[in-house]
């Protein structure tokens, strides 16, 4: 399979509080965990269907940051798996607003922890 990502991935369980930005609808803040986290998004747990295109909003929590990196992100997959206990909602999301400063955070961050 050919790989198609620029940026480098790190797996990491990490907190994040995510929003799903509509504006017909009431829906409160989430506190969830990343799956892994990179240059150009993240994917996460979250606890509804998603659907691609969905714009979220982003507190990340970098573990040696005091303050959260806040980013929006679109879903540019889901995926939902039912097993006869539990059933486990992910998204993938791609980052379409955030800092430069703060982009630049995480890729410090991955580089530190991923590489070493």
């Amino acid at each position: 399979m050919l790989e198609k990502r620029k940026f480098i991935r790190l797996a990491a369980a990490i907190g994040v509080t995510y929003k799903i930005l509509k504006t017909h609808k009431r829906i409160k803040q989430a506190l969830s965990l990343v799956k892994d986290i990179g240059g150009g998004g993240i994917r996460l747990l979250v606890k509804e269907d998603l659907r691609v295109g969905d714009l979220i909003r982003l507190e990340i929590q970098i573990p040696h940051l005091k303050e959260p990196i806040e980013a929006v992100g679109e879903v540019v997959w889901f995926s939902a798996q039912k097993d006869k206990d539990h059933e486990r909602r992910e998204a993938g999301a791609k980052f379409r607003d955030i800092d430069q400063k703060d982009l630049h955070k995480i890729f410090e961050y991955v580089h530190s922890i991923g590489i070493g």
